[in-house]
């Protein structure tokens, strides 16, 4: 089998490197829901489930906490110099020292904290970096958005495609083999060039598993889905009004938090949220600012479901998180606001702590 460089994916169904089932191929083997870590992550992960829609949340990337770890490196470095100048120099009233020290400034501001400018910008405008799939049970499609990373200020497309068409992969990763994400690919049945990529990239979870359940949903009565209705949550994280709310789904997701949104435990999310707030908010804008193709005149059309007698065990929305997700509920934005104030207080006093 012909392969391209890792770096690059397959332009023709021939280069695909390790093409997994097709949908309704053969039987789906549900030995794979053994695995109780993957399976109970993809229950996690899961945003909406019923009889027309299946939509996981966008996974998070790890690079993301690294560009929250240069914006606090570069404010803090950018606090340090800033104070170093304004107590050391005692003739910065002088005309020229004053012309050099606002250039030198406004060099240092543009240098280290354009990240933090661009965190602000993201938390504002709310831009989608990863893309959401729907998976139309009833229709027997797949939708989209899609723009090129390349082309940064063109808008999102809408695809639909035939779940049918679907040809499976792991794209293997030459220096992690251990990394095998799970890539769809549809294929011009004359040429066999690839019309279609969507890139179900995960860390988490066994793409093996990821794809079985997938075909789970499309292919196979509701009862035969691994559901677990104390893990999967049905959070409106995409059309939430609060930034607080979506922010508190990664402690819930990982059993720190009740799911109510009642605001207790808030010891718990104030001592771990305090150190790393700006990362979590930055979860937080991932997951409310995702695109909903499911909110396209072309895809609601596809939708058939009354919106009664889920067949999913999906736990409901509490009148408390319907608060939270309204920017309501004072106790969630409480807890946040008094985390933001001890974050900025620890980096100050690490400010004042250092150039003592």
């Amino acid at each position: 089998m012909n392969t391209r460089k890792d770096s690059e994916f397959a332009k023709h169904i021939s280069e695909l490197q390790s093409p997994l089932d097709k949908p309704y191929s053969k039987k789906i083997d549900y030995d794979l829901f053994k695995s109780d870590d993957d399976t109970q992550y993809l229950n996690k992960q899961i945003h909406n489930v019923n009889p027309d829609c299946l939509t996981f949340l966008p996974d998070f990337f790890w690079y993301f906490y690294f560009c929250i770890g240069w914006v606090y490196f570069s404010t803090y470095m950018f606090l340090i110099v800033f104070f170093m100048l304004f107590i050391k120099n005692n003739d910065f009233i002088t005309g020229s020292f004053f012309i050099w020290f606002v250039l030198l400034g406004v060099l240092l501001f543009a240098t280290l904290c354009t990240p933090l400018v661009l965190l602000v910008y993201q938390l504002i405008r709310k831009q989608s970096y990863r893309t959401q799939y729907y998976f139309l049970k009833k229709e027997q499609k797949v939708a989209y958005y899609y723009r090129s990373s390349f082309k940064l200020r063109h808008p999102y497309e809408l695809k639909i495609v035939n779940y049918k068409d679907l040809i499976p992969d792991l794209r293997i990763v030459r220096y992690n083999e251990a990394y095998k994400p799970l890539n769809l690919y549809v294929a011009n049945p004359k040429t066999g060039d690839i019309t279609h990529h969507l890139q179900i990239e995960n860390f988490n979870v066994n793409a093996k598993v990821q794809w079985a359940f997938i075909r789970t949903y499309m292919e196979s009565p509701a009862d035969d889905l691994p559901i677990d209705n104390e893990i999967c949550q049905a959070y409106p994280v995409d059309t939430s009004q609060s930034l607080f709310a979506c922010s508190d789904i990664i402690f819930r997701k990982n059993g720190l938090l009740n799911n109510t949104h009642s605001g207790s435990d808030t010891a718990i999310v104030l001592t771990i949220s305090s150190l790393y707030a700006l990362g979590y908010l930055f979860q937080g804008n991932h997951y409310q600012c995702v695109k909903r193709a499911i909110l396209h005149p072309d895809v609601k059309k596809l939708l058939t479901w009354d919106g009664k007698d889920n067949p999913y065990p999906i736990q409901p929305i509490t009148p408390e998180a319907e608060k939270a997700f309204q920017g309501k509920n004072w106790q969630v934005n409480f807890r946040w606001i008094v985390a933001i104030l001890i974050n900025l207080s620890l980096f100050a006093w690490a400010v004042v702590a250092y150039n003592s």
